[in-house]
């Protein structure tokens, strides 16, 4: 797989190890990078605070990961607008699992050949 539906996968992979660094990773590697999920207090706009709000998610006794049905990309040369509907799913650690549908949609950039968020929001729509 390669294009900026990349950056969904790879965030996705990071997620489900709950691998903090592998998150981080995913993102570009300046201070100027932003996270938003589906909860009123999930928003962070710089490293440190993206940092911070993906390590309380990766605390949680469940691990996120995502599949993409359905992607919109948007691409401005070295830069992109994607837009993932995806199923998503929980697996707890006492090995249940959860199924839910799941959005995902920011800007990414191409550094060094790999397709990276600079904003990235993941939410659950309702209804």
């Amino acid at each position: 797989m390669s294009g900026p539906i990349q950056a969904v996968h790879d965030l996705s992979e990071a997620f489900s190890a709950r691998s903090l660094d592998a998150a981080l990773a995913c993102f570009v590697p300046d201070d100027e990078i932003g996270y938003a999920g589906s909860e009123r207090d999930e928003t962070a706009n710089d490293r440190g605070g993206v940092a911070a709000l993906l390590g309380k998610l990766f605390a949680r006794e469940e691990a996120y990961s995502w599949h993409p049905t359905t992607v919109v990309i948007h691409q401005y040369g070295p830069t992109a607008y994607v837009f993932a509907e995806a199923d998503g799913r929980a697996r707890r650690d006492d090995e249940t699992e959860e199924f839910f549908a799941y959005r995902l949609a920011g800007l990414v950039e191409l550094v060094n050949n790999r397709w990276l968020w600079r904003h990235c929001q993941g939410s659950e729509p309702t209804g």
